[in-house]
């Protein structure tokens, strides 16, 4: 089955095919419907999957276009829907209530005007829908305000409005301009840069990523004092893996307004992806002071950036921060799970065993179709001796995944644990599974021929993995094990290998990284997951782990 398919399931996945090919053809209220389906299913809220995302592009796009055809009142119900389901979203206030403006319902849309500005101090469109919606009112004194808040804005960043209303003097009553409706239209339907933005983000989220590339470079070129274009620059930049190039341009748009809380955002996740995991700290901790009180992050941007800093702080040596950073999110179980394994690690590696254990079952519980979960948990359970606990939650597994090698290895390491005999000679299962390694396989087998008796098999399978680089506490154990066992098959010469005790890996690391050696520190805990994929300690102290899913939320 597709990747879609496993997520959706088939009626899901099926609405969402048909929906994207209308999406094409440019239908988007039949668009919307079947799309419909497949973001809420038999719920009435929708997740954070594709399918979500394009179910609210298609609502906003016919809204968009029944306004430019002076229909606005047919566009109140799809964007109403769209503000209900995504009611952070200030962008959609701003249409919805500048619809509800062009039907003359000027009380509603100041409402809406001011929950945009509620979630972003600085978001111009709204402001304008403000101040127009307050001078249809006769409330011309605070239409006056308004619109002079919207000027003063040029302090912190630059917009076309801004420019088009921007004056030596400063607006009163008596002296407001009459086409502030006019150019909000111009700005929302379609005729202003803002469809450019729009379009060259709809490019990299069809993986059309020089395409879109290109687009913002010429945005940038237009408007260099643009911290906004720079930033989305700058993460198209990111994506491709112009790291170096990456950084300059979100520097630029920090120089342009160091309060800009996604281009502080991106330039902390930049350089945590590049190994530079102090300097990652460091910034975030220097710019989280320096960022106006005003300056409010879109709901969904500001848990992301929360999620950024709690993997900082766990991968500098930092784990007990994390509850503290994550504390202010309900029910990230459901919302953002990866934030909620962030602290099932955090705990388990400040020894609260317990606790990680009850945030990873009720993962696994919650999200029944994710493989990962069942994974970490069954390896957590099994690196605390609960076999039985382990045999459940194969049982549970996903279906759909049952033939993954991870799945498989688990069943093998299950059975090594439990030091059962087995009727016939161990063999590695067959795999091109990228998740478990070769190297994983051999150490298994050594384990099972050191089971069996066989001290020179089990011998020579480590020194096999040695000599490729490999290095754990469990390869010497079971080497030098084998060795004591029949002597006369080492050479004099030979004496256990040098390494880091498990005890110690997680001190070890921290010690790295804080000596500034973080690819050291990454290379060693790479090279124990290679061997040992169930050696969670390993796995939360990988920054691929858990920056490597942000480019897929990028796309």
């Amino acid at each position: 089955m597709s990747l879609l398919g496993r997520f959706l399931g088939g009626d899901r996945s099926n609405a969402f095919a048909e929906g994207m090919a209308l999406m094409e053809e440019r239908r988007f209220a039949e668009a919307a419907n079947r799309l419909r389906i497949a973001a809420l299913g038999r719920s009435d809220s929708p997740s954070g999957s594709l399918a979500s995302y394009h179910f609210r592009q298609a609502l906003v796009a016919e809204g968009r276009r029944l306004m430019r055809l002076d229909r606005s009142a047919e566009a109140l119900d799809g964007l109403a829907e769209a503000v209900r389901l995504w009611d952070l979203y200030p962008d959609l206030h701003c249409l919805y209530g500048t619809a509800l403006a062009q039907t003359g319902e000027m009380d509603l849309a100041l409402t809406e005007a001011r929950c945009a500005l509620r979630l972003n101090h600085d978001y111009i469109e709204a402001r304008l829908l403000e101040a127009a919606s307050l001078q249809a009112l006769d409330r011309h004194k605070e239409a006056a305000d308004s619109l002079n808040s919207l000027v003063e804005s040029d302090r912190r960043i630059d917009h076309w409005l801004i420019d088009t209303y921007k004056r030596e003097t400063q607006y009163g009553e008596q002296d407001l301009p009459q086409d502030m409706m006019d150019h909000l239209n111009k700005s929302l339907s379609g005729e202003s840069e803002k469809e450019e933005v729009a379009a060259a983000v709809a490019l990299c989220r069809e993986g059309r990523w020089q395409e879109g590339l290109d687009s913002f470079a010429s945005l940038v070129s237009r408007r260099p004092r643009y911290p906004d274009y720079r930033t989305r620059h700058a993460a198209a930049l990111f994506q491709m893996g112009h790291g170096e190039k990456a950084l300059n341009e979100v520097e630029a748009a920090l120089a342009l307004n160091e309060s800009y809380r996604t281009a502080i955002d991106l330039k902390g996740l930049i350089l945590a992806d590049s190994g530079q995991l102090l300097a990652a700290r460091s910034f975030l901790q220097e710019a989280d002071q320096k960022i106006d009180e005003n300056s409010n992050a879109g709901a969904h941007e500001e848990l992301f950036g929360a999620y950024l800093r709690g993997v900082v702080a766990l991968l500098t040596g930092h784990p007990g921060e994390v509850s503290r950073i994550l504390e202010g999110w309900p029910d990230l179980m459901r919302s953002f799970a990866r934030a909620e394994l962030l602290l099932a690690a955090s705990e388990d590696l400040l020894g609260r065993t317990t606790t990680c254990s009850r945030r990873l079952a009720d993962l696994a519980d919650e999200w029944s179709a994710e493989p990962i979960y069942f994974e970490l948990l069954a390896y957590h359970r099994l690196n605390n001796k609960r076999f039985r606990d382990v045999s459940g939650i194969l049982s549970r597994w996903p279906a759909k995944h049952k033939d993954s090698a991870a799945f498989s290895f688990l069943e093998e390491l299950l059975v090594l644990s439990e030091n059962k005999k087995q009727d016939k000679p161990w063999v590695a299962p067959k795999t091109n599974d990228a998740g478990i390694s070769a190297d994983a396989w051999e150490f298994l087998s050594a384990r099972a021929a050191y089971q069996a008796g066989d001290d020179v098999l089990a011998w020579q399978l480590c020194e096999t993995l040695l000599k490729k680089g490999n290095k754990s506490e469990r390869l010497a154990r079971l080497q030098t094990a084998a060795a004591a066992g029949n002597p006369a098959q080492v050479g004099e010469e030979w004496n256990p290998p040098e390494i880091i005790p498990d005890s110690c890996l997680a001190q070890f690391v921290y010690f790295e990284i804080g000596k500034g050696r973080s690819r050291k520190a990454t290379a060693l805990v790479d090279d124990i997951l290679r061997v040992h994929p169930d050696c969670l300690q390993a796995r939360w102290l990988n920054p691929e782990f858990w920056l490597g899913p942000v480019r897929s939320w990028i796309a």
